[in-house]
């Protein structure tokens, strides 16, 4: 049978089904071989330029966001190195607090205070981040706290007050008067000042 006969045995409706199936399949080869092949055969042409040139600003786009990201990245890298730095080592809480106890207690002399007694504090979670603190108990003069105060904000080391309380020692206000064959008496601090002090544990590596 040939291929005419075979067309006419077809139904009405069989027909149209089969050209709209040769019509589609016509328009995918089309689409095909025209963005692949034919597009790879015409070269030098001007479409085949302009899609080079596109693509080499689309690489060069590329690669500058990369460059960018990479000194962002060396910067954060930088900023968190120095962030750490002002930070107490120690692995662990206890290794923290008693070099923090140590600093603070070197820091209250040589404001001229004395240190009555100083308390590790438990540690605490501050949202990703870990906290060690100190309990001072000190005597001495207002000048002193605010010595004390000033090198808290002021040093090397991230440091922060959570609490200060200051109260007028007892019996600094009522001083004896010497008489003419008693001797002066001792120097009285006229003040007591309870601080806590603070810092973050460093991120381990």
């Amino acid at each position: 049978m040939t291929l005419r006969e075979r067309w006419n045995g077809l139904a009405k409706r069989e027909r149209y089904l089969l050209l709209a199936f040769t019509g589609l399949a016509g328009v995918a080869l089309v689409r095909f071989f025209g963005s692949g092949v034919l597009g790879d055969v015409s070269l030098g042409g001007d479409d085949t330029t302009w899609v080079q040139t596109q693509k080499i600003e689309s690489y060069r786009k590329i690669a500058a966001r990369a460059e960018s990201a990479a000194k962002q990245g060396k910067e954060l890298e930088k900023r968190y190195a120095q962030a750490q730095a002002r930070l107490l080592a120690g692995s662990t809480p206890t290794e923290v607090g008693a070099e923090l106890q140590g600093r603070l207690s070197s820091m209250a002399s040589a404001a001229g205070l004395n240190v009555l007694s100083s308390q590790i504090l438990r540690e605490e979670e501050d949202g990703e981040f870990r906290q060690v603190g100190v309990r001072l108990s000190l005597s001495g003069g207002l000048e002193g706290v605010a010595r004390l105060l000033s090198s808290v904000e002021t040093g090397e080391i991230d440091l922060k007050v959570t609490l200060l309380e200051i109260n007028r020692k007892l019996g600094a206000s009522r001083r004896p008067v010497p008489g003419r064959n008693q001797p002066p008496p001792a120097a009285v601090s006229p003040l007591t000042a309870t601080m806590e002090i603070k810092t973050y544990m460093q991120e381990p590596l």
